[in-house]
């Protein structure tokens, strides 16, 4: 497993980082600070054994050296210390876990001692005046004092902004959501080397960990900050977008509320995870808009086809329908809705006026829609004893029958056109579940009249019904052709109710019964 030379690499000064990159073929010749060449030789990844070697290596090749003697010192300085680097042992990237208890022991005790220069500064004040008012001797004594105790003051307060900092960005760790890679994994890293050099390190080993960790954290922070933000403002657009459609999205502005709540008290990973809830359930009621919208198309439809049937002249309708399809296909959902409400508007506006003109067509349309509730609801309440999704009939059952309260001819008449279509589109599903429950009987070789398969299927009451096309009929007794002839013609009127034909015994079979066969011709003197 390759090692993680990036704690390795912030504690290289420069000039063997470049020693490195010059090793390995890295340019390095826009890189101005440290941490910048940390990155760039990062981007090599190379484990701690290159580096090493890379040191090495550079320790036993020849070296020019120049008549200056700080060179030369320099060079013998540069030597001791890859020996030092050499020798030195492989240091992991996390801490053991009980060193990881006596460093936040020592941080817990450090953030409790913070440092005052209320003390430096009055000292230094009270040089100043000696110096102003001739005390020299006495000047110099106090402003050596006041810098004594700078020092030392300054020492603690080093300690106390190192822990603060590093438990600083302990917490951030542990407050940020670590969902797909957000996080770089080089902070957890320094947060480590920086613990590390608070209990061990040299002071310039600690401020070095330090600046790296302080870099990070920042960077990770702003990242997260401004990638959240940029998330929570772009559905805050995209709640404005679904609303101009009729969406609900109350529920999820209610979940962006709490979000920055949380952002306001840095609760970073409930802040993320509420803005996460809010786009879902924004995206729930975007799709539960959406198939509100697409049962709404066939209720306009429905509309038009009964404007139409009333003499109402509904061309420029039915185009704007096709349109509206375009649109909700295409995603324009507030263009489907705009389409489907003005073409609702304008044809049952024509439907009232019609109504107006012509005497008894409000009566008869009641009546109409009257006999298809009559008709449909108990199959539809057959359909949900079986435990079919009904849900949809129901409600236009519901829409229809206040509607018929209300003497609304125009509303009635469209719910139960739509319900009439919506029962047929089940039709076959329900007689699937009437044979599997045993309410249909298969009646064997015999075939359908109509589509000439043998599918037919009888009901208890003797009527027999072909599942394949939807052609029902029943036997009558053919004693009274008058009633039978009255009822066919019933039957043939009425469009609304089951398909259920009449059909009379066949003509063959009525003449050879007994009872229906005619009188013989009797042979005598008053037989005309």
């Amino acid at each position: 497993m390759a090692q993680d030379s990036s704690h390795f690499l912030n504690e290289l000064p420069i000039w063997k980082l470049k020693i490195v990159a010059s090793e390995y073929k890295i340019d390095v010749s826009a890189c101005k600070y440290k941490r910048d060449f940390v990155e760039k030789v990062k981007t090599k990844r190379l484990t701690e054994d290159q580096v090493r070697t890379a040191l090495s290596r550079a320790k036993n090749e020849p070296i020019e050296m120049s008549a200056n003697d700080e060179d030369a010192a320099e060079v013998k300085a540069i030597g001791a210390d890859i020996k030092e680097i050499s020798n030195k042992p492989v240091e992991p990237t996390e801490l053991p876990q009980e060193d990881e208890k006596t460093v936040e022991r020592h941080i817990d005790e450090a953030l409790t001692m913070k440092p005052s220069f209320f003390e430096i500064d009055s000292t230094t004040e009270s040089a100043f005046n000696k110096m102003i008012l001739g005390d020299f001797g006495e000047a110099i004594r106090i402003n050596r004092e006041a810098r004594m105790m700078c020092l030392g003051s300054f020492s603690a307060f080093q300690v106390y902004s190192a822990a603060v900092s590093i438990r600083a960005a302990d917490e951030l760790l542990s407050r940020m959501p670590d969902a797909g890679g957000r996080l770089d994994p080089t902070l957890r890293t320094a947060v480590a080397a920086a613990k590390r050099s608070f209990i061990s390190g040299t002071p310039r080993q600690r401020e070095e960990a330090l600046e790296n960790l302080e870099t990070l954290a920042a960077k990770t922070y702003q990242a997260f900050i401004g990638e959240s933000g940029q998330e929570e403002a772009e559905l805050r657009v995209l709640l404005a977008d679904y609303e101009s459609f009729g969406t609900r999205t109350e529920e999820a502005r209610r979940f962006l509320e709490i979000a920055a709540s949380a952002r306001q008290s840095f609760n970073l990973g409930e802040y993320i995870k509420h803005v996460r809830d809010a786009r879902t359930r924004a995206e729930e009621a975007k799709r539960f808009r959406v198939k509100e919208i697409e049962n709404a198309i066939p209720l306009v439809n429905a509309a038009a086809q009964e404007a139409k049937e009333i003499g109402v002249d509904t061309g420029s309708a039915e185009s704007d329908l096709g349109e509206a399809r375009k649109a909700l296909e295409h995603g324009a959902f507030k263009r489907a809705t705009d389409l489907l409400a003005a073409i609702e508007r304008t044809v049952d506006a024509a439907h009232l006026e019609q109504i107006k003109r012509q005497k008894d067509l409000e009566t008869r349309q009641l009546q109409k829609a009257a006999l298809t509730v009559s008709s449909r609801e108990p199959e539809v309440m057959e359909a949900a004893s079986y435990g079919m999704d009904v849900q949809q009939q129901i409600g236009h059952i519901t829409n229809t029958k206040y509607a018929l309260e209300r003497k609304d001819a125009v509303n009635a008449v469209k719910y139960a056109r739509v319900l009439k279509d919506a029962s047929a589109e089940m039709e076959k599903a329900l007689d699937t579940k009437r044979i599997e429950a045993g309410v249909l009987k298969h009646v064997r070789d015999v075939k359908c009249g109509k589509c000439g398969h043998k599918t037919l299927y009888s009901f208890p009451n003797a009527s027999q019904k072909c599942v394949e096309c939807g052609h029902s009929f029943s036997f009558v007794p053919p004693a009274d052709e008058a009633m039978t002839a009255q009822t066919s013609q019933t039957s043939e009127a009425d469009e609304t109710l089951p398909k259920r034909v009449l059909k009379t015994a066949d003509p063959e079979t009525v003449q050879k019964s007994p009872e229906n066969r005619p009188p013989e011709k009797k042979k005598g003197f008053f037989n005309w």
